[in-house]
């Protein structure tokens, strides 16, 4: 569609971006039927429903490691519903992404569960369980190698949905704001595309000695993500300063 002011106009905003996308296309209901699948992935691999008291209780201690696993989930599939919303693309570029974006999530889903059911198991001394089994912190290092080049994979493919969307600038109509909006995406998603890089490599490396310590680089999102925010900010001011003048 060839978006215009006028059109644009009578559009809903959210966080400074014009909604272009609030019809799901069909590449989209794909989209969330396979996050759902995903999901369920993850339900399954809880195990069977419990027979005993016993039972019950290990299946509670694995709540937490299941509840981590679905909030990344949901933060993926909340980050490409933004873009969908965002932008409305439906073009070949975008289809093929979004696609690609699917079958990493789905081959994701079981790396991200053991890595989770790893980390409750180490953090709480045992106390929660973990099914899969290591006999070495080398292996634990390729597993999270397998998780950091997945999540490489998904950052990548986000940066390129946003990279596309700015491609895309005159047929959209983006304002400078959203073009503002777009940079700190792409700067976001790429810094993490390099962190999750880093991390897998390193733990490759390393993995006879110290790799399995490289998950402790993601510590740093929590930082990263609000000094690119700030950043931000501070340009969307000045641009909104000099157009009132």
């Amino acid at each position: 569609m060839k978006w215009t002011e006028p059109t644009l106009s009578s559009l809903s905003t959210e966080g400074g971006y014009r909604l272009r996308g609030e019809n799901m296309t069909r590449i989209e209901v794909f989209s969330d039927a396979a996050f759902a699948f995903a999901v369920t992935m993850l339900v399954i691999s809880l195990s069977t429903i419990p027979q005993n008291f016993n039972e019950l209780l290990t299946a509670l201690q694995r709540i937490p490691s299941f509840a981590a696993s679905f909030a990344v989930m949901m933060l993926i599939w909340i980050s490409h519903r933004r873009w969908s919303q965002r932008f409305g693309l439906d073009d070949g570029a975008s289809t093929f992404l979004t696609l690609a974006l699917i079958f990493v999530v789905l081959v994701y889903v079981y790396p991200l569960k053991l890595i989770m059911d790893l980390m409750f198991y180490a953090f709480s001394q045992r106390w929660f369980p973990a099914d899969f089994q290591v006999s070495s912190t080398a292996e634990v290092a390729v597993l999270l190698a397998i998780f950091s080049f997945g999540f490489f994979l998904i950052a990548l493919i986000h940066f390129g949905l946003y990279l596309r969307a700015a491609s895309k600038s005159e047929e959209l109509c983006l304002n400078q704001l959203e073009q503002l909006l777009i940079r700190k995406e792409l700067l976001l998603w790429i810094i993490q595309a390099i962190l999750a890089l880093l991390v897998a490599l390193f733990a490759l490396l390393f993995m006879s000695s110290l790799g399995y310590l490289a998950g402790l680089a993601y510590s740093l999102t929590p930082i990263i993500i609000p000094l690119v925010t700030l950043k931000t900010r501070k340009r969307i001011r000045s641009h909104l300063s000099a157009r009132s003048q």
